[in-house]
């Protein structure tokens, strides 16, 4: 269009078609033919200068009825052969020269493609009514979500039962096989039963596409749960039927109105409450609403193993000089009481274990990303009293509570051994009850010292006595007095 618009420009500069294609290198004639149609858009004759879908036909001066007769019958005969040992396109070309006709390669290839186009059957696809209890899919999904004002990408985990149509989905931060695991254990120990069979589209952590297996992790997961597996055809979701639009569905009610929280635990929260809401709701073609239609299909599904699947993996690392160790490029404190070099990581979906092999020496919640640290402040608490002033410009100490940073900067700042004191209550307690105590200190009028804050924590409340219940009363025979009557006379 702007080659026109600068033909019109030009044309009205020279007046002339000649000088005009020119400028342009192009023919006079196609200079006059646009020029003329523009005129005629003008004059209200044509509608448009430039038509939005040009075909051009041109008459075929190579192509006879006998060379295409040729072509079709090799292609016909290619489909009677072994498929490694079909002709292919330059094949038939090198066949049609030798038998003395003049074509070209990419006409050769065009007769071909007519053909196949001809010859293609029409998709159809075939409606399916699985019996209750007996099916279910997965499939991943995407959403953005706005987490204390990051704009994040989240993946959305779904499964479905197809005869109910009840939904149900969790978010995660990464798509591996761990969350697929878990998105199954959570799903399955909801509606309280293993489905027959679970249909996956693409989804590469559970078949191995090159190879056309199974991956050997998946089977073993689904021998535990003794459910049975299939995949669909690649770029081919229909033949799940249902899965496809709960993705659709779910994302759509419950994060179209709402998209920002405080956190990835608020988001996981409203999700849960949104699929509440959607199952309770009638659904197209289901005589009940999914979760009346869930009690109908519970009756006959597996139940669940006696012992629920360890989903984690272990990896070994080893701890820097700082007490570090490295997974997925996020840092983990270790305590520094832990004498070996190297520790085994058990990584679970949401955190992450520090054991020597058996036990565990520390926990962290796991995290995302890249650079992310994780500290613990009591795991350094023993280097701490060998050198306490390096408490000033701690990194992990910025990690603390805010209540528990200010304390030490107003109170601490040249006593660094009493605030080591005072954080070695974190491990006799908590970091929560620590904090409560500070607050109820604070709120007294009372500098919350060592002593002051453990006497609060460690506090034992007067237990009342419990009144004494005789279960089986002693019987006492009622005393005869008028003995001391009879003495008193003799006395007397």
């Amino acid at each position: 269009m702007a080659d026109v618009q600068r033909m019109v420009t030009l044309y009205s500069l020279y007046g002339s078609y000649s000088q005009v294609a020119r400028e342009l290198h192009i023919s006079r004639n196609t200079v006059k033919k646009y020029l003329r149609q523009i005129a005629k858009v003008r004059e209200g004759l044509r509608s448009e200068i430039l038509p939005e879908s040009r075909t051009i036909h041109q008459p075929r001066r190579i192509i006879t009825h006998e060379i295409i007769d040729q072509v079709h019958s090799l292609l016909k005969s290619n489909e009677q052969r072994p498929r490694k040992q079909r002709m292919n396109g330059r094949q038939i070309h090198r066949h049609l020269v030798q038998s003395g006709h003049q074509i070209s390669y990419t006409t050769t290839k065009r007769i071909i493609k007519d053909w196949k186009h001809d010859q293609k059957s029409r998709e159809v696809f075939i409606l399916q009514s699985p019996e209750p209890g007996y099916r279910a899919e997965f499939d991943w999904g995407e959403v953005t979500l706005n987490i204390q004002g990051v704009w994040t990408r989240i993946y959305l985990a779904v499964m479905v039962l197809t005869d109910s149509l009840y939904r149900f989905a969790r978010i995660y931060q990464k798509e591996s096989q761990k969350e697929v695991f878990d998105c199954h254990i959570q799903f399955f120990n909801e509606i309280q039963g293993v489905p027959e069979i679970i249909f996956y589209e693409n989804l590469r952590s559970v078949f191995n596409y090159r190879r056309k297996v199974f991956q050997n992790s998946f089977i073993r997961f689904g021998v535990h749960y003794g459910f049975s597996y299939d995949v669909c055809t690649i770029r081919s979701p229909h033949e799940k039927g249902t899965d496809e639009e709960s993705v659709g569905y779910i994302r759509s009610q419950a994060f179209s109105e709402r998209n920002s929280f405080q956190s990835f635990t608020e988001a996981q929260e409203w999700l849960i409450e949104s699929l509440h809401r959607i199952n309770q709701n009638h659904v197209y073609r289901r005589e009940l609403p999914p979760e009346e239609g869930l009690v109908r299909e519970q009756e006959r599904m597996k139940p669940l193993p006696t012992l629920e699947y360890s989903n984690y993996f272990t990896r070994s690392a080893k701890i820097s000089k700082y007490s570090l160790v490295v997974f997925e490029g996020n840092y983990y404190s270790v305590p520094d009481t832990f004498r070996s070099r190297s520790i085994t990581l058990k990584i679970f979906i949401d955190w992450i274990d520090l054991t020597d092999g058996i036990a565990i020496i520390a926990s962290h919640q796991r995290l995302f990303g890249k650079g992310n640290y994780s500290l613990d402040i009591t795991h350094y608490l023993k280097n701490f009293e060998k050198k306490p002033g390096v408490l000033r410009h701690l990194k992990v100490l910025s990690q603390l509570h805010e209540k528990v940073q200010n304390l030490y900067k107003e109170y601490y700042l040249d006593s660094p051994l009493e605030f080591i004191e005072i954080l070695k209550l974190i491990q006799t307690t908590s970091a929560e009850g620590l904090i409560s105590a500070i607050d109820h200190l604070a709120e007294n009028g009372i500098v919350p010292g060592y002593d002051t804050l453990r006497l609060f924590l460690f506090q034992n409340k007067n237990s009342m006595i419990e009144p004494l219940e005789i279960v089986d009363p002693v019987i006492v025979a009622e005393l005869d007095l008028t003995i001391y009557d009879h003495i008193m006379r003799c006395e007397a």
